[in-house]
């Protein structure tokens, strides 16, 4: 259970330290505003949908580890998907 454990640190500490998809999208097709009061994260969610598939997605904002790195593991999990 140790390694599956050290495996998910290792994934959101990659993603925290190198986050995939982080930049201001030019013209999405949907934005989205988060902030949560309690901790002070703050994100905003960009996607370009053509066709019902979600072509490109991404993300900025600040927060601590997680919330970076779940921003960017779900950029890359919606690309491709209707």
């Amino acid at each position: 259970m140790l390694e599956l454990r050290e495996l998910y640190q290792e994934l959101i500490l990659d993603h925290n330290r190198n986050p995939r998809h982080c930049y201001v999208m030019e013209n999405p097709s949907r934005k989205a505003e988060g902030f949560n009061p309690l901790c002070g994260d703050q994100l905003s969610l960009y996607i370009k949908v053509e066709q019902d598939k979600v072509i490109d997605a991404s993300f900025t904002g600040k927060g601590c580890a997680i919330s970076t790195a779940s921003a960017s593991l779900m950029t890359e999990l919606v690309i491709g998907k209707t």
